[in-house]
């Protein structure tokens, strides 16, 4: 499909959801308008499309905030954004966040980090709800990954 829309060297991350591609278009909205009509013309799904150049992503993983991610206990998260969140989303998300659960939040990327025993109960929150706009959530081992296959 990515193909099909003439981007360039399509590869996907296993079956995540994540593409990385190269376009001469580098107006992201553009992008994510032209993918999402794709996607929905071809598949049926009206989903959010969230954009990232290699940069950026490079950008969320050299900027992530917690110690050894995965090796304390934890799972650590990146939910990404469509736009930076305004003060009042920002404070919206930290109430809503839990002893199980901490978020930081920088640019266009939540960072989390859930305490593994808490994955099962319930306490894991969906940031795209207090914040009151379009998500998606990639644990950070897919994030790195695809930063990888970028490079």
């Amino acid at each position: 499909m990515f193909l099909s829309l003439g981007y360039e060297g399509a590869e996907t991350y296993i079956q995540s959801g994540n593409v990385v591609f190269e376009a001469a278009e580098t107006d992201q909205g553009v992008l994510r308008e032209e993918i999402h009509d794709a996607i929905e013309d071809e598949f049926g799904y009206d989903i959010s499309v969230m954009i990232r150049t290699g940069e950026e992503l490079g950008d969320v993983v050299a900027g992530q905030p917690f110690d050894t991610p995965g090796e304390d206990g934890t799972k650590h998260y990146v939910t990404f954004l469509h736009k930076k969140p305004t003060d009042e989303q920002v404070d919206a998300l930290l109430d809503a966040q839990n002893e199980a659960e901490s978020f930081v939040v920088h640019d266009r990327a939540i960072y989390s980090e859930l305490d593994k025993d808490a994955l099962g109960d319930g306490r894991f929150t969906d940031a795209g709800k207090p914040l009151r706009m379009e998500t998606t959530r990639r644990n950070w081992d897919v994030v790195t990954a695809v930063l990888k296959l970028s490079e």
